[in-house]
């Protein structure tokens, strides 16, 4: 049986970034970027101001009263700096004139009619223009190959003009729900049946990795019917195969025959982890499955610890690290002959480990905030550490 890490180092093996491509910014959100992007200009490309107010020779004193000399408008460029005595009006964003100027908020000045200008009530100050290139300088780098595309680095690509940014073409998954008990989550309930919560679970899941679930089905605990669904999911070509259910060892499960009967190499077929332990990793040429255990809690685990990881492998980023995380105060964590990965949520004071009856139990989840790992009892350790979800 592998280790949790033992299982990560033979998924970063098997795992090759994906082909790229160029895509519109309201498609590049969670993107991976595969291009350096450099700055075409100074950043900002001119002296601009930062507030509404009035532009002025430096060293006038307070109580100084200027003739209005005009306004600079938004998207103009800047004219000559205002003549002795006088002073521009300008508001935020506008082009500041070269030379030793100055900037007076609007509300700390005074309108003078009679002289047709304005009093200030402070002394000119420089702290109010956003100097050229006091953010990046022309040919920066701006973004490194490996960001995740989230809302702040979007919005510098759309400042610097970069409309098309190259990223990692997302991966296409495709997923079967295998399980006699199963019903559709609409179904009436029934004796004996439970509602399929792992394809809700695993589509959400595929949405934050910002992954595409390109096919799915639902069938029964049949070999044939099973087999019959994988090989039309593996027609449709993904890049990731998923098959929640029957990776245990009992007379209905059948997913470790039916990857091997596809052409898949078994690379892990068991993980001490705690839940997560009947975990099947299986690799065809450039495809590669996850048999993951059945119950609900034991996926959620499994994502995150490993096909997540491998998404990021795949998309040409680093996998979420492990950080250590502060327990929060009264809390313990009990160990066990496996290592566990304890749902956790976040406090004011830490993180408290969330009650869960077993694998099957949901409502832990709700509240999931991080995994938290528990050494086996066999390898005790001082720290706690854990994967934020």
């Amino acid at each position: 049986m592998l280790s949790v890490a033992a299982v990560w180092e033979r998924l970063d093996a098997l795992a090759a970034p994906l082909p790229v491509e160029r895509v519109p910014l309201a498609a590049a959100a969670g993107r991976v970027l595969r291009e350096a992007v450099t700055a075409p200009e100074d950043q900002p490309p001119f002296d601009r101001a930062a507030i509404d107010g009035y532009v002025a020779a430096l060293g006038l004193p307070a109580g100084a009263t200027l003739r209005l000399g005009g306004d600079i408008p938004m998207g103009s460029t800047a004219p000559e700096a205002p003549a002795p005595g006088a002073a521009l009006r300008l508001f935020t964003g506008s082009a500041v004139p070269a030379g030793q100027l100055g900037l007076v908020m609007h509300e700390d000045t005074t309108p003078d009619p009679a002289a047709g200008g304005v009093t200030l009530r402070v002394a000119p100050a420089e702290h109010f223009i956003r100097r050229r290139g006091s953010q990046a300088r022309a040919g920066d780098e701006l973004l490194a190959p490996g960001t995740t595309l989230r809302c702040g680095a979007l919005a510098l690509l759309a400042s610097v003009g970069m409309v098309s940014p190259l990223v990692t073409r997302r991966a296409r998954v495709a997923h079967l729900v295998t399980g006699g008990e199963l019903i559709a989550p609409e179904a009436p309930a029934r004796p004996g049946s439970i509602r399929d919560s792992n394809s809700t679970l695993i589509a959400a899941l595929l949405a934050t990795a910002s992954a595409e679930l390109a096919a799915h089905a639902r069938v029964g605990e049949g070999y044939e019917s099973a087999s019959a669904a994988i090989t039309g999911l593996l027609a449709t070509e993904p890049d990731l195969l998923l098959v929640s259910g029957g990776s245990s060892g009992g007379a209905h499960d059948h997913t470790a025959r039916l990857l091997i009967a596809n052409g898949f190499s078994l690379v892990v077929e068991q993980v001490a982890s705690r839940p997560g332990k009947p975990l099947l990793v299986g690799v065809r040429g450039a495809q590669i499955a996850f048999g993951l255990p059945g119950n609900p809690l034991s996926h959620f685990v499994c994502f995150h610890l490993f096909v997540a990881r491998l998404l990021a492998r795949l998309a040409g980023a680093s996998p979420a690290p492990l950080l250590r995380l502060p327990l929060a105060p009264g809390a313990t964590l009990r160990p066990h002959p496996r290592e566990t990965w304890w749902p956790a949520t976040r406090t004011t004071d830490g993180y408290a480990p969330l009650p869960w009856a077993d694998s099957s139990d949901l409502t832990a989840l709700v509240h999931t905030h991080a995994l938290l790992r528990v050494p086996s009892a066999a390898a005790p350790e001082a720290t706690t550490c854990g994967l934020l979800v």
